[in-house]
């Protein structure tokens, strides 16, 4: 409750010294704080919508305020800007006080000048705020050597390494750094057991913070193995152990063996038939295991094993060519099979491009093997890469490189429009209403439901995208959901493309059959955020050009900053779209999409980045620029779209 002295009344005091002496009168001007009529400014309460804090200057109203000697607050004389009859200024000190979010309430004391009388009390609200580090968890907490760990908290970036076990990570290593979060690979810790539980500290200039959990470190840890004989080409051996699918690979000195079979506590390895006959025939290396996120960490097995080089087995796979199995593509994109032709394939077991193992998309012929190129080969350019074939229980045959063009490009795929009318929406536009962008396909309004691919925008309130275009959620929900795209129309025939948080209205525009009516999905904003913008030609028409005829080669040419979070069908390009045109998609990253940011020049602030050819529209009029009335018909386009920049 609060304290208050109202103003003292001037008291004349009346002396009669002898009936020959004027009256004298003496008048005390005692100081006084009037908050009753005149709140403090600023005024702070105990919620904390009004604030002050060590600094602040807190005016005060009353009367023979200059007669003021001295200020406390919380017992801490306060410095006094400035005194009048009505007004008192005075700074807020520096409290002893842990900080916190809540204010602190304290006592505010005024006293008289040239005395120890106190003539105003009151009780007032100071805020500490947290600027030091503050960690308030990580995610996970379980993990092997590489695992990106996120730490949670406040002003971490102030946080100068992390300790994992002792073993220090420093700033300038992690993989990013945020005020609310930073991600840290774990380092290489020397241990013992397969499953030990590391402490975890967060260190800054104000000393170490040790976090409440602690981290469990799985590595793999074999058993003790003793060879009897030299194994020969092609042989099997097994290693036993704990948490051996955590290895990612078995070497002999410099050679990789061949997994065949693998489970946690058991490796089941095969000796290449392909090692070439040395002298002598019996070569004794050491035996390693490969492990680790990046699979980088070297395990000793057997510091000596021994194989007979002596050859066997079937004549080496010869190299022909190389190409896209569908002919519709003339380069090697990711996410697309590739058709290998030659000599011998038939012991083809599967290949490894730029150094990424491809299993095989069907059992190789004497004369063919195809392969899906894996989307983790890197880069936004075109690039030279090696290809490898693995054959007869683990050989290598080098077949030299080929060309990757290390983005994805899907031609010709179709999309109906949303409606927010439920009477002009056609069977078609339910069955292809959403292009996701990582897989390249069209999936239906009830896969995208039911799959689901937007859990959060399904929720019916989505808890990570609670505003347009802004992200309020954890990053890893942001990007646990892949990017798509889809296009709707409204009641003025009004078609667009969409970003799926542009607005919590867009969603709604397509339906599903719910048990033979037509049900608008939520009415929600969507997860990714995505902005956009027509290429024009003036600016961009190169790219253009490489993208509409299908020879783009570097996907992270600098565009112009898309800014539009639906650009709309029209009549001639420009701000609008048509057919032949070329809109950019960039795909904004968790820092920017928390901000509520577009992305800037230079593609900052993008994590993922495309180009979209509108190749045919039927859905639409090119007269008007409008969607047809009955919604009919399709978009069809080519996409180039990137991994991770």
């Amino acid at each position: 409750m609060k304290r208050l002295y109202t103003f003292a009344a001037v008291a004349a005091i009346l002396t009669l010294a002898s009936c020959n002496r004027e009256p004298e009168i003496v008048i005390q001007n005692t100081p006084a704080v009037d908050v009753t009529n005149q709140k403090l400014d600023p005024n702070a309460n105990e919620s904390g919508t009004v604030r002050a804090y060590a600094g602040t200057q807190v005016t005060a109203k009353g009367l023979n305020l200059d007669r003021v000697g001295s200020v406390k607050v919380d017992g801490v004389d306060a410095t006094i800007v400035s005194k009048e009859m009505k007004t008192l200024v005075f700074e807020i000190p520096v409290l002893n006080k842990p900080q916190q979010d809540d204010p602190y309430m304290v006592d505010l004391e005024v006293f008289e000048e040239g005395t120890d009388k106190r003539i105003f009390k009151y009780d007032y609200f100071v805020t500490i705020p947290v600027t030091d580090a503050l960690v308030t968890g990580m995610d996970p907490k379980a993990g092997t050597v590489g695992t990106q760990v996120t730490i949670a908290g406040r002003n971490l970036e102030q946080i100068t390494s992390v300790k994992f076990g002792g073993v220090s990570v420093a700033a300038d290593a992690f993989v990013s750094s945020a005020s609310a979060a930073i991600v840290v690979a774990v380092p290489a810790v020397s241990v013992t057991e397969p499953d030990t539980q590391l402490d975890v500290a967060a260190v800054w200039a104000g000393g170490t913070i040790a976090l409440e959990d602690k981290f469990t470190l799985s590595v793999p840890v074999f058993a003790a193995y003793a060879q009897a004989a030299p194994a020969l080409l092609g042989d099997e051996f097994a290693l036993s152990g704990n948490n051996l699918d955590l290895v990612k690979g078995v070497k002999w000195g410099d050679m990789d063996f061949l997994i065949s079979e693998q489970s946690a506590t058991s490796i089941t390895v095969k000796v290449p038939t392909g090692i070439e006959l040395q002298n002598p025939a019996v070569q004794d290396k050491a035996l390693t295991a490969i492990h680790g996120v990046k699979g980088d960490q070297v395990i000793t097995v057997a510091s000596s094993f021994k194989v007979d080089t002596t050859p066997v087995g079937p004549a080496a796979p010869v190299f022909t060519s190389a190409a896209p199995s569908d002919n519709a593509y003339t380069a090697i994109f990711l996410g697309k099979e590739v058709t290998v032709k030659g000599q011998n394939f038939a012991s083809i077991e599967k290949f490894r491009i730029d150094g990424i193992e491809a299993t095989l998309t069907e059992a190789a012929t004497d004369i063919e093997a195809k392969f899906i190129v894996p989307s983790t080969i890197t880069g936004t350019a075109a690039k030279e890469v090696t290809l490898e074939a693995i054959w007869n229980g683990g050989n290598v045959a080098d077949f030299g490189t080929v060309t990757v063009y290390p983005f994805y490009y899907y031609k010709g795929l179709r999309i109906g429009i949303g409606s927010n009318s439920k009477n002009t929406y056609p069977e078609y536009n339910g069955q292809n209403a959403f292009i996701l962008l990582d897989e390249g396909r069209v999936v239906s309004v009830d896969e995208f439901r039911t799959t689901p691919v937007d859990a959060f925008a399904m929720s019916g309130t989505n808890t990570v995208t609670s505003a347009a275009n802004k992200v309020t959620g954890a990053e890893a929900d942001y990007y646990s959901v892949q990017p798509y795209l889809f296009a709707i129309s409204n009641s003025s025939n009004k078609l667009s493309f969409c970003d799926p948080a542009n607005t919590a209205n867009q969603l709604k525009c397509h339906f599903y059959d719910n048990g033979g009516a037509l049900t608008a999905l939520p009415t929600t904003f969507g997860t990714p955020v995505m902005f956009m913008a027509v290429l024009k030609e003036a600016d961009s028409g190169e790219l253009k050009a490489a993208v509409a005829g299908g020879t783009l080669t570097d996907i992270a040419t600098t565009t112009p900053k898309a800014s539009a979070g639906a650009p709309a069908f029209g009549t001639s390009e420009g701000s609008t779209w048509v057919k032949g045109s070329v809109i950019t998609m960039q795909y904004v990253n968790y820092e920017y999409a928390s901000q509520g940011t577009k992305p800037g020049d230079g593609l900052a602030g993008v994590r993922k980045v495309g180009y979209v050819y509108i190749r045919d529209i039927t859905c639409g009029d090119e007269t008007t620029g409008l969607a047809k009335a009955d919604r009919v018909g399709y978009i069809e386009m080519d996409i180039y779209w990137s991994n991770v920049l």
